[in-house]
């Protein structure tokens, strides 16, 4: 669930631009996702490969970057399922109702809450993708995540010298599943 400040700003402003879902719909592009019935963005100028949230509706939506979706589909794939499962498992939901609320000095103390629901959201879409015999998603997103080494992802991994140690676990549990 990774929820930049511009990203959510934009998803934040989707409906009071087009003044409502509907008339969004219609303005910003989307993409099919065939795993799960979540209106899907696909927006260029997101720093963030993807993210799930609510509209100014309440309405679950998902934004993922286009050029990830374009450049790496097979990864993009897992990128959408992910994020599905942030819905399914009600990860948007807690967020707004018990974490949204709270400033960026409290991150810290929910900051293995959240990292928890990205490991549960990654083994999520791994077994939905597993279902759909589309292992060349799962093995596109474990390349993606040695990729990063130990670099920060842009989610919960904000700390360099944690990211490395837990993009290992992140590909343990995936190669697991």
């Amino acid at each position: 669930m990774r929820l930049g400040v511009v990203a959510a700003a934009a998803i934040a402003g989707l409906g009071l631009i087009c003044g409502g879902a509907q008339a969004t719909r219609l303005t910003y592009p989307t993409t099919d996702n065939p795993y799960c019935d979540v209106t899907t963005y696909t927006l260029r100028d997101v720093p963030e490969q993807a993210m799930s949230t609510l509209d100014s509706n309440g309405n679950p939506v998902i934004v993922v970057n286009s050029l990830a979706l374009r450049d790496k589909p097979a990864y993009g794939r897992f990128l959408m399922a992910h994020e599905c499962c942030h819905h399914s498992l009600g990860h948007v939901k807690l967020y707004h109702e018990e974490f949204g609320h709270l400033g960026p000095q409290p991150f810290f103390y929910i900051a293995p809450q959240l990292k928890q629901m990205e490991l549960d959201a990654d083994c999520c879409a791994v077994k939905m993708l597993k279902s759909k015999n589309e292992t060349d998603a799962i093995e596109a997103a474990r390349q993606t995540m040695s990729d990063f080494g130990t670099q920060p992802t842009g989610g919960v991994l904000s700390d360099r010298n944690r990211a490395g140690r837990e993009h290992r676990q992140v590909r343990a549990r995936v190669t697991s599943i």
